[in-house]
């Protein structure tokens, strides 16, 4: 369940967008920098680490559910526009993401040339030594659950302190409104007693 969640919080990030919260805390590429990273050939040393690398990370596991959920959003997209052809959509879409199956070794390919444009050789083998280790080997193990975890920790933070920033404008937002109330009565009632008649 945990690990399911934290595929599709991944595949929602790759598919969407990082949340506000990630993106915040780095800048992945985009358009042209990305294309550089992920079509850049490597050494074959270099390559050979960086799937290495790859597959002990658990990193290409995390994307599993890629292509389902592309393949569920295109049906979601072909039988909004033709709901008559429902099933025959599903059974077309079906058939076409198997077909794509066999590309998802591109997928390694490019997440190998993403690590090997953020480290060197000698670093990736001191990551597959670590990865290699027994603790290497529980955390990637765990990192799905802990991402999801810190996700849904991170998120629930947010609601708090969504809701003490709410409470405390709101608060702030009266007392300045009675204020400027209390400032336009006195404006008004100024003047009305200056030319109130004398008796």
């Amino acid at each position: 369940m945990i690990r399911s969640y934290a595929a599709r919080f991944v595949v929602l990030a790759v598919t969407i967008g990082a949340p506000p919260v990630l993106a915040q805390t780095a800048e992945a590429p985009e358009g042209p920098a990305l294309q550089r990273i992920i079509t850049t050939e490597l050494p074959a040393d270099t390559q050979e680490l960086a799937m290495q690398l790859v597959r002990l990370s658990g990193t290409s596991r995390m994307y599993d559910e890629v292509l389902p959920m592309v393949a569920d959003q295109a049906k979601n997209l072909f039988i909004r526009a033709n709901p008559q052809m429902q099933l025959g959509i599903i059974d077309m879409v079906d058939r076409v993401a198997l077909s794509l199956v066999g590309r998802r070794g591109e997928l390694d390919q490019y997440l190998a040339r993403v690590w090997a444009s953020a480290f060197t050789n000698e670093e990736m083998q001191d990551l597959i030594d670590f990865y290699s280790s027994e603790t290497g080997k529980k955390f990637a193990e765990t990192l799905p659950e802990l991402l999801a975890v810190q996700t849904a920790a991170a998120q629930e933070w947010g609601k708090s302190v969504n809701a003490d920033l709410s409470q405390r404008v709101a608060n702030e937002l009266r007392a300045a409104l009675a204020a400027e109330q209390e400032a336009l009565q006195s404006d008004i009632a100024g003047p009305a007693q200056e030319t109130a008649p004398q008796q």
